[in-house]
Protein backbone atom coordinates (compact mmCIF):
# COMPACT_ATOMS: atom_id res chain seq x y z
CA UNK A 1 0.00 0.00 0.00
CA UNK A 2 2.85 2.43 0.71
CA UNK A 3 2.50 5.83 2.30
CA UNK A 4 -1.02 7.12 2.95
CA UNK A 5 -1.70 10.67 4.12
CA UNK A 6 -5.17 11.61 5.33
CA UNK A 7 -5.85 15.29 4.68
CA UNK A 8 -8.76 17.68 4.41
CA UNK A 9 -9.62 20.25 1.78
CA UNK A 10 -11.95 22.07 4.16
CA UNK A 11 -9.89 24.10 6.60
CA UNK A 12 -11.27 25.70 9.71
CA UNK A 13 -7.80 26.71 10.83
CA UNK A 14 -4.98 27.80 8.56
CA UNK A 15 -2.35 25.95 10.59
CA UNK A 16 -3.93 22.64 9.50
CA UNK A 17 -3.54 23.67 5.86
CA UNK A 18 0.06 24.75 6.49
CA UNK A 19 0.90 21.48 8.25
CA UNK A 20 -0.57 19.42 5.43
CA UNK A 21 1.38 21.43 2.88
CA UNK A 22 4.67 20.79 4.70
CA UNK A 23 4.10 17.03 4.81
CA UNK A 24 2.97 16.87 1.18
CA UNK A 25 5.88 19.03 0.01
CA UNK A 26 8.37 16.70 1.70
CA UNK A 27 6.73 13.73 -0.01
CA UNK A 28 6.77 15.45 -3.40
CA UNK A 29 10.32 16.80 -3.20
CA UNK A 30 11.64 13.37 -2.23
CA UNK A 31 9.62 11.53 -4.90
CA UNK A 32 7.88 9.35 -2.33
CA UNK A 33 4.96 7.41 -3.74
CA UNK A 34 1.96 8.26 -1.59
CA UNK A 35 -1.79 8.06 -1.63
CA UNK A 36 -3.46 11.26 -0.47
CA UNK A 37 -6.96 10.76 0.93
CA UNK A 38 -9.13 13.82 1.42
CA UNK A 39 -11.41 13.15 4.39
CA UNK A 40 -13.76 15.88 3.19
CA UNK A 41 -14.40 14.11 -0.11
CA UNK A 42 -14.25 10.55 1.23
CA UNK A 43 -16.13 10.52 4.52
CA UNK A 44 -15.95 6.74 4.94
CA UNK A 45 -12.15 6.99 5.00
CA UNK A 46 -12.25 8.55 8.48
CA UNK A 47 -13.53 5.30 9.98
CA UNK A 48 -10.80 3.33 8.21
CA UNK A 49 -8.18 5.80 9.43
CA UNK A 50 -9.41 5.65 13.04
CA UNK A 51 -9.50 1.84 13.04
CA UNK A 52 -5.88 1.77 11.86
CA UNK A 53 -4.63 4.18 14.52
CA UNK A 54 -3.24 3.06 17.89
CA UNK A 55 -5.98 2.98 20.51
CA UNK A 56 -4.14 5.43 22.78
CA UNK A 57 -4.43 8.06 20.02
CA UNK A 58 -8.20 7.68 19.73
CA UNK A 59 -9.23 7.18 23.36
CA UNK A 60 -11.17 9.61 25.52
CA UNK A 61 -12.59 11.50 22.54
CA UNK A 62 -9.19 12.85 21.51
CA UNK A 63 -9.35 15.34 18.67
CA UNK A 64 -7.79 13.76 15.58
CA UNK A 65 -6.71 16.42 13.08
CA UNK A 66 -5.20 15.97 9.62
CA UNK A 67 -2.65 15.21 8.44
CA UNK A 68 -2.47 11.64 9.72
CA UNK A 69 0.24 9.50 8.13
CA UNK A 70 0.53 5.74 7.61
CA UNK A 71 3.09 3.44 5.99
CA UNK A 72 1.87 0.05 4.79
CA UNK A 73 -1.08 0.22 7.19
CA UNK A 74 1.24 1.06 10.10
CA UNK A 75 0.63 4.37 11.84
CA UNK A 76 3.54 6.81 11.48
CA UNK A 77 2.01 9.76 13.28
CA UNK A 78 0.50 13.18 12.85
CA UNK A 79 2.10 16.50 11.97
CA UNK A 80 3.68 16.93 15.40
CA UNK A 81 5.52 13.62 15.08
CA UNK A 82 6.54 14.49 11.51
CA UNK A 83 7.87 17.84 12.76
CA UNK A 84 9.91 16.12 15.49
CA UNK A 85 11.36 13.72 12.92
CA UNK A 86 12.36 16.68 10.76
CA UNK A 87 13.96 18.38 13.76
CA UNK A 88 15.83 15.16 14.58
CA UNK A 89 16.84 14.83 10.92
CA UNK A 90 15.13 11.43 10.60
CA UNK A 91 12.17 12.07 8.29
CA UNK A 92 12.59 8.90 6.23
CA UNK A 93 12.60 6.82 9.40
CA UNK A 94 9.35 8.57 10.37
CA UNK A 95 7.81 7.33 7.10
CA UNK A 96 9.33 3.88 7.81
CA UNK A 97 11.45 4.19 4.67
CA UNK A 98 15.14 3.64 4.15
CA UNK A 99 16.95 6.97 3.88
CA UNK A 100 18.68 7.78 0.60
CA UNK A 101 22.19 6.32 0.30
CA UNK A 102 24.83 8.70 1.57
CA UNK A 103 22.29 10.97 3.26
CA UNK A 104 22.86 12.48 6.68
CA UNK A 105 20.03 10.34 8.04
CA UNK A 106 21.66 7.14 6.77
CA UNK A 107 24.94 8.13 8.44
CA UNK A 108 23.12 9.03 11.65
CA UNK A 109 21.37 5.64 11.75
CA UNK A 110 24.67 3.82 11.11
CA UNK A 111 26.34 5.81 13.88
CA UNK A 112 23.56 4.91 16.33
CA UNK A 113 23.81 1.21 15.40
CA UNK A 114 27.58 1.24 15.92
CA UNK A 115 27.17 2.94 19.32
CA UNK A 116 24.71 0.28 20.52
Amino acid sequence: MGIVVYTTSCYTKTHIRDQQIKVLQFIEVNNIDAEIIDLTMNTSARDIMLESMPKEKTKDGAQILPPQIFSNDEYCGDYEEFFLAMENMTPFSFFKLDPPPGSFEEKLIAKRKNAA
